[in-house]
């Protein structure tokens, strides 16, 4: 390849991927200022409007209900419907 037409395409080749590469990292750097900014409003809202997180208790299990009895009778009857068949 002679190097007269080489080196115009090159020239034009780096400018593309410089002019790529640097409106991405404008855009990225843009896009983080964003979230960030976000994330004062945000924060802002919060102190301004609270909003009650209600936190569960926590549950008895059947086996502390007294339920034991029931599950025991179910399965009893689960097995002998089985071996019937």
């Amino acid at each position: 390849m002679d190097m007269e037409k080489f080196m115009p395409l090159f020239s034009d080749g780096m400018t593309v991927t410089l002019v790529g590469m640097f409106v991405v990292m404008v855009f990225l750097t843009v896009m983080i200022w964003v979230i960030d900014f976000t994330q004062v409003i945000v924060r802002y809202i919060n102190k301004k409007f609270p909003v009650e997180v209600k936190e569960e208790t926590s549950k008895k299990s059947k086996a502390q209900t007294g339920e034991t009895e029931d599950i025991a009778v179910a399965i009893a009857a689960a097995l002998a419907y089985q071996t019937k068949a």
